[in-house]
């Protein structure tokens, strides 16, 4: 319990259904998923050995649902300083890793959704103290507050139809968030809420402004950049009065009344330190374009894997990590010389989004897992779970571990979350 395995942890605290250990033991999949091997082990073949009794098996999992605490009531994997969290989309749980050994440390229950639906937890947000967590439910419609310590929900607000990305003020006073609305008559809009009352107080709107997803506002905290999937623009909005300054077409082949061509889809938006660049993300045309902060205009096109999503650019600004959905792969780029200078293949399946540890010495790849079997004991009788990868940076970009999760592993922030 304490060293773990090779994929992380064998117990979450007051999560029996999701520990590797009860997946081991157990029997009966309309209890718990059940793996292989068999234990307690016994002679090869291992789905030969000798099963738990049920009231075993059952006293097992209510100690762990009940805390995993020792002798002295102390929950297990408690007061950890240096954590991720990470959304587990297909299955309503917000996963917390440990930092220290890369443990799953909790898996925390979000929304209101009934048995038969999801609320879909899609990005998380830290705030910069490393006190609360924002969560957008992208199904459900609303946005929830978490204690980043008791990870008690605090919060929760009706946000419109399908919010997606949430970026922080640097004090953690005020937040924005994206509406991600395909519907026949969309919200085509970016609002302003009040963290501490969780009301919206301000919407920013353009009939242009379709389907927008990626946010990212300056470290300065003077600007907000919007990508726009539908319309495939780059909206430039003054935080002093939730102004659009400009738009600009993500290619000039962008028809400029907001129709779109579905052969770019911006998706995602990544500030360098210096403010000076802006790397967006284009999961159709397959590629990463920089913009320029000052001249304001897209300046270089970087070629990258099949489908890139939410990337990130290191603490130091000296690489930008690119998920490659399509290509189980992260392209890493050089922000200087503003070239690939490697490839990571199998990081996983469907990688999805990237975060640094504050040092930059690790990245961190959440990978979807929705298809294919990349777990190393896939179970029967549940959702297929999900992996995030670890990546050392500093010994030549090369992955380290997998950690089992939930379902869906898609937003990550690591505690605190500096860089919105």
């Amino acid at each position: 319990m304490l060293k773990g395995s090779d994929f992380g942890a064998e117990i979450i605290p007051y999560n029996a259904r999701w520990s590797h250990m009860v997946q081991h033991i157990n029997l009966d999949t309309n209890v718990a998923p059940s793996s292989e091997p068999r234990m307690p082990k016994t002679l090869l073949p291992y789905s030969n050995g000798q099963p738990l009794t049920s009231d075993k098996v059952q006293l097992i999992m209510r100690w762990i649902n009940e805390g995993a605490m020792n002798d002295y009531s102390q929950v297990a994997f408690s007061n950890i300083s240096a954590k991720a969290f990470i959304t587990n989309q297909a299955s309503d749980f917000i996963a917390v890793v440990n930092l220290q050994n890369n443990f799953l440390t909790r898996l925390i229950k979000v929304g209101t959704a009934p048995p038969t639906s999801l609320a879909s937890p899609h990005v998380i947000i830290v705030d910069n103290s490393g006190r609360y967590v924002y969560v957008s439910l992208i199904s459900e419609g609303f946005i929830e507050k978490y204690d980043a310590v008791t990870y008690e929900r605090v919060g929760r607000m009706p946000a419109g139809t399908s919010p997606a990305h949430i970026v922080l003020t640097n004090d953690g006073r005020f937040g924005y968030y994206s509406n991600f609305d395909s519907s026949p008559v969309p919200e085509v809009c970016v609002k302003m809420f009040d963290t501490q009352t969780m009301t919206v107080l301000d919407t920013i709107s353009d009939f242009r402004m379709r389907q927008p997803h990626g946010l990212r506002l300056t470290h300065d905290g003077t600007l907000l950049l919007c990508a726009t999937e539908g319309s495939e623009f780059l909206f430039i909005i003054s935080t002093a009065d939730n102004t659009i300054q400009q738009f600009v077409q993500i290619d000039p082949t962008v028809p400029p009344n907001g129709n779109g061509t579905n052969n770019f889809i911006p998706y995602q938006v990544a500030i360098t330190p210096d403010d000076r660049y802006a790397y967006i993300s284009c999961l159709k045309s397959n590629d990463v374009r920089v913009f320029d902060l000052i001249s304001r205009t897209f300046i270089q096109n970087i070629s990258v894997g099949l489908n890139p999503l939410a990337h990130e650019i290191s603490p130091d600004g000296r690489y930008c990590y690119v998920p490659n959905r399509n290509s189980n792969s992260v392209s890493v780029i050089d922000v200087q010389t503003r070239t690939v200078i490697k490839t990571i293949p199998n990081v996983g399946i469907q990688p999805h989004k990237i975060d640094f540890t504050a040092d930059g010495h690790y990245a961190y790849v959440t990978c979807e897992s929705r298809t294919g079997s990349f777990v190393h004991h896939p179970p029967t009788g549940s959702s297929i779970p999900g992996t995030t990868a670890v990546i050392d940076v500093w010994s030549g970009h090369n992955k380290i571990k997998d950690i089992e999760m939930a379902s869906f592993p898609a937003g990550i922030c690591i505690t605190p979350g500096l860089g919105n």
